[in-house]
């Protein structure tokens, strides 16, 4: 969903320009014809949290600078989600290449496909929002849903092939999935989304789930580091180069009969970001 958003971009810039053009890992820079083109090359990273390494109740021990009510999704919460989730990725790629109005269809676009269950079913009781202390103002939200029982040393879609079965939240029949978690940017970095991350965690534990797994742009430092500070570990990239080259050795490997190599434990995605 979040690649539909992304757009080429048409810069006329001279060649010592572009060559000092800041570069962004979501797009591919050429220069050509006199002017320079930015093609979008999203690359994403998941990560796991183990729910067991989180105490319960660990969103006590969250320090906020102003009191902050965290409460479950309702259905009326959806109608002021999309703006919150403008302002929040405002200067987040892809949406901040759009205008305000493209941003806000955006969101709304976006969010409608997280609460019809195109993300896969909503997971009810680690979906929240954040409130400030009057529980006038919203401040930010966390949404989860299942996606597909994939193997997670080895996938390249989280998108259900078949439509979900029904109960199979309850049953466990999947991943819990961070499909969206997003804060105010005047609260941003005061400790409301590793809140609102406990409180998911909570909900997760309490359904049975052992696990949290998430998904990050490559680019968007802020979301790794705040993944790498709340304990998320990187998981195997499928598409990487160095996991590529073992398989490819392997297979070469057991057609002249010998054994077979084993894949690098890391995927080839090099050192994994944790606690």
């Amino acid at each position: 969903m979040l690649e539909d958003w992304f757009r080429v971009i048409r810069l006329p810039l001279s060649l010592r320009e572009f060559q000092r053009l800041p570069r962004n890992p979501a797009y591919k820079y050429e220069y050509i014809d006199g002017a320079t083109w930015l093609s979008p090359r999203p690359k994403f990273y998941s990560a796991r949290l183990d729910l067991a390494m989180r105490a319960v109740g660990a969103g006590s021990g969250i320090e906020l600078d102003k009191p902050v009510t965290i409460r479950p999704l309702e259905d009326r919460d959806w109608r002021w989600l999309p703006r919150l989730f403008s302002a929040s990725f405002s200067r987040v790629q892809p949406f901040t290449c759009l205008s305000d109005r493209q941003r806000i269809e955006a969101a709304r676009s976006c969010l409608k496909s997280t609460r019809e269950s195109c993300d896969g079913p909503l997971i009810r009781p680690a979906c929240c929002v954040a409130l400030d202390q009057s529980q006038a103002r919203p401040l930010g939200a966390i949404l989860a849903t299942l996606v597909p029982p994939v193997d997670l040393d080895d996938f390249w879609s989280l998108a259900w092939k078949e439509p979900p079965p029904p109960g199979c939240v309850e049953r466990r029949e999947g991943h819990a999935h961070l499909t969206w978690i997003f804060v105010d940017p005047l609260r941003a970095g005061h400790g409301v989304g590793s809140a609102l991350l406990a409180r998911a965690a909570d909900g997760l534990r309490a359904l049975g789930y052992s696990e949290l797994i998430s998904t990050f742009l490559l680019g968007n430092e802020s979301s790794m580091l705040w993944h790498w500070r709340n304990g998320f570990e990187l998981l195997p990239y499928a598409g990487s180069m160095r996991r590529f080259r073992a398989m490819m050795r392997a297979s070469q490997k057991s057609e002249k009969g010998g054994g077979a190599e084993p894949l690098p434990a890391d995927g080839g995605d090099g050192a994994r970001p944790g606690p």
